[in-house]
């Protein structure tokens, strides 16, 4: 439990807590991307065109 503390210790958070959110935008955006292109191939699968928009 040694490892907790040293995680909460100010010089560790202040590394830590930017590069978490970095991971987590990048995330997200991966996520909303592959969510439109499921979407998109879902579309093109019913015959819409995706583009004619």
């Amino acid at each position: 439990m040694q490892w907790i503390s040293n995680i909460f210790q100010p010089q560790i958070l202040a590394l830590l807590i930017p590069v978490i959110a970095i991971i987590a935008i990048f995330g997200n955006k991966a996520l909303k991307a592959h969510h439109e292109h499921l979407e998109r191939m879902e579309k093109i699968r019913n015959g819409i065109d995706p583009d004619a928009e």
